[in-house]
């Protein structure tokens, strides 16, 4: 079958949602709203589909570009892609050489090119043979490698019993202790503040490098259609929160925090389940913990944070990680010298 590559308009915004939703190598990364967050951070957006002899739209990625202005480079970035049918090599290869030159179209290669790769992250956990042939193992990865996803297809009682005893105690104290949950989808400025005041507590006591307060701005207005945020309250005060990503079938914890007060009530216990049961009635199939430690590693920053999302059950899920596909060597080994990515 022959296909080819177009980048995709407003026009198309709709059938693209709707593919990267159903797509099991996607995700929340690739939609539009994820892609104006990432533009108002900084990075180029680009945005093109893999069409049918049909005109059907059939796969794609929405491509980062981040500039360095010191080195005058810049590299590109497909998280959660690109979309391909990765199930048939044949139509794999086929699709990925369309869109192989639709993404080196953006790129000015010749002697004064300054792109030194590209990267892709797709949502896979056992890595295509015909990955080897095509990209190098990227030195890092952008996105968790392991994360931690509970099933929330069983009934609500099915889902507490597979928990830990420690997490479903932790919830009956936090409901015992008077822990309410509040659900806001229209976020305003005393919400973000309030957000953030819990969150610079939360990476202040924990001794790891938070982000800046306008990065949570700009995710939770680009975002607003897909996401919501939780509070936990206690006493008439906020001491726990969730950033609930919405895509597909699954529901994501992009970013939480707990305050330095009445840690012993448990409310960030009460504020996870209550995220879980209102994605289920929603009809969302999962719900993604969205990045714990490798079980093999004996020490790790998020050693804490892991113990506490295992409480709430579920399974590790381990994905391929991030590949690189090299466009000039000798930049992109000057680029992996200068540059922690």
């Amino acid at each position: 079958m022959a296909y080819y590559c177009s980048y995709i308009s407003e026009k198309y915004k709709e059938e693209w949602e709707c593919l990267a939703q159903k797509h099991p190598s996607s995700g929340f990364h690739q939609s539009f709203n994820w892609a104006k967050f990432k533009q108002a951070d900084d990075w180029d957006s680009y945005k093109i589909g893999i069409f049918n002899e049909k005109d059907k739209l059939i796969g794609g990625a929405v491509i980062l570009q981040f500039h360095f202005h010191s080195t005058k480079t810049n590299f590109l970035y497909i998280p959660e892609g690109p979309i391909l049918n990765y199930d048939k090599d044949e139509e794999l290869d086929a699709q990925w050489k369309v869109l192989e030159t639709a993404i080196l179209s953006i790129v000015d290669v010749g002697k004064n090119a300054k792109t030194t790769h590209f990267r892709i992250e797709p949502r896979l956990s056992i890595c295509p043979k015909w990955f080897l042939s095509k990209f190098t193992k990227a030195p890092l990865n952008l996105q968790p490698k392991y994360t931690q996803v509970a099933d929330l297809s069983p009934s609500q009682d099915k889902i507490l019993s597979q928990m830990k005893p420690k997490g479903r105690y932790n919830i009956r104290l936090a409901e015992k202790k008077g822990v309410k949950i509040t659900k806001i989808d229209t976020v305003n400025k005393k919400d973000r503040e309030e957000f953030y005041k819990i969150y610079k507590q939360t990476f202040e006591r924990n001794k790891f490098e938070g982000k800046q307060k306008d990065l949570f701005e700009n995710l939770m207005t680009k975002c607003k259609p897909i996401s919501s945020l939780f509070f936990a309250e206690y006493e008439g005060r906020r001491i726990a929160t969730a950033y609930v990503v919405y895509y597909g079938d699954r529901a994501t914890y992009l970013y939480g925090a707990s305050s330095n007060e009445n840690r012993d009530v448990m409310a960030p216990y009460l504020l996870h389940w209550s995220i879980m049961k209102d994605a289920k009635e929603n009809g969302y199939k999962s719900y993604d913990f969205w990045g714990i430690a490798p079980q093999t590693a004996k020490e790790h920053d998020w050693k804490g944070l892991t113990n506490f999302k295992k409480k709430f059950g579920g399974k590790e899920v381990a994905l391929v990680g991030a590949y690189d596909h090299i466009i000039q060597k000798d930049l992109y080994e000057a680029f992996l010298q200068k540059h922690e990515l």
